[in-house]
């Protein structure tokens, strides 16, 4: 099975959903119904079904970079240069990745695909 089909089938296992409802264009919030604790669900399935670990901390880093909280999001806000970094690594979000985007949205601009990039990224690590 490929990295993709086993991201579909742990997020599908992860919210109560068929492999067959889930693609990999879908976004988990809008499209899936996810809410904040079935991300958690979702990233234990990918850690359990690729033998590795996906932190809180590290998805947030990885959107801030090295930017410190005050320049990636002054008064609660993302920045330009914060919004820039987001669509490179969330490309396929680009379109909602717009002024006035707070951190605590983030989460909602996961697709399926971001799984798969954040899951091959770390087995090229290993």
């Amino acid at each position: 099975m490929s990295v993709e089909e086993r991201v579909r089938v742990a997020v599908a296992e992860g919210l109560a959903l068929s492999p067959d409802e889930v693609a990999l264009d879908h976004y988990l919030t809008d499209d899936l119904g996810a809410e904040s604790l079935d991300y958690l669900d979702v990233v234990f399935r990918l850690e359990e079904a690729f033998g590795i670990q996906i932190t809180r901390g590290e998805m947030e880093s990885a959107a801030r970079g090295d930017m410190s909280d005050e320049e990636f999001a002054p008064e609660g806000v993302i920045s330009d240069v914060g919004l820039q970094r987001l669509r490179e690594l969330m490309p396929e979000s680009a379109d909602r990745i717009q002024p006035g985007l707070k951190p605590g949205r983030v989460l909602e601009l996961f697709q399926v695909r971001t799984f798969v990039r954040i899951v091959t990224a770390k087995l090229e690590d290993a």
